[in-house]
């Protein structure tokens, strides 16, 4: 069995045998609210405290809320923000950063937040580049896959849904390219009073529809 990296807290590091696979990508998607940000950013603090972790930002991430889950500055200088603000942006900066990446020996998390708003944006304002668009989200999720396995650490992408006009459900965006590239898939379901489950989809050693509860606290989760 491969590595794992906490998630930060104990209780879903229990649940998941140890925490994120090293070595793969790991898709964690849901609706909006559900706590994707909240979750991967609190892994990306706890991870800071052992190396270097690298977040790509694409939404803007609330700098109130890293506040209120970390106070202290050696542990913040840890993480190296990258912000996206366009497709175009997303397509000359990733393979820039990964770069930087495979010339870090120190590196431990990587998470990708979120890889999918720019290029939704881009199908739904310019059909016509469709296929285009399709194929360059491949190709950056095959160069996160490498970054994985060479770094042996976890890569996370955090991912939109939409909801399917012919099954009624919710599905993630991206459909087979995110889904295949992915080694594992966890979806977020928003619960009453800020509680959460995290819910295995797809996994090489753990059971789908495994599920693992958290919550949303003023300070992080819990």
């Amino acid at each position: 069995m491969s590595g794992r990296v906490s998630t930060g807290l104990k209780r879903l590091d229990q649940c998941l045998e140890g925490g994120y696979e090293s070595g793969i990508v790991t898709e964690i998607y849901g609706e909006p609210g559900s706590g994707k940000t909240n979750l991967v950013l609190f892994s990306s603090l706890y991870s800071s405290r052992m190396g270097k972790v690298i977040f790509i930002d694409t939404e803007g991430v609330s700098t109130e809320r890293i506040s209120q889950m970390e106070r202290s500055d050696s542990v913040l200088s840890n993480i190296k923000f990258f912000r996206i603000r366009s497709y175009e942006e997303q397509l000359e900066s990733v393979p820039k950063i990964l770069n930087l990446v495979r010339s870090m020996n120190d590196v431990v998390l990587l998470v990708f937040d979120t890889i999918t708003i720019h290029y939704r944006a881009e199908r739904e304002i310019r059909s016509e580049l469709r296929r285009k668009t399709s194929n360059t989200l491949i190709t950056q999720i095959e160069m996160l896959n490498n970054i994985a396995a060479s770094k042996d650490i976890p890569v996370i992408i955090v991912n939109q849904v939409y909801m399917d006009k012919t099954t009624g459900e919710v599905q993630p965006v991206g459909g087979s390219a995110l889904s295949h590239a992915a080694k594992a898939i966890f979806k977020i379901q928003k619960l009453s009073g800020g509680k959460r489950e995290l819910v295995v989809v797809k996994h090489r050693s753990l059971p789908e529809d495994l599920k693992c509860s958290f919550s949303i606290t003023d300070t992080g989760i819990e």
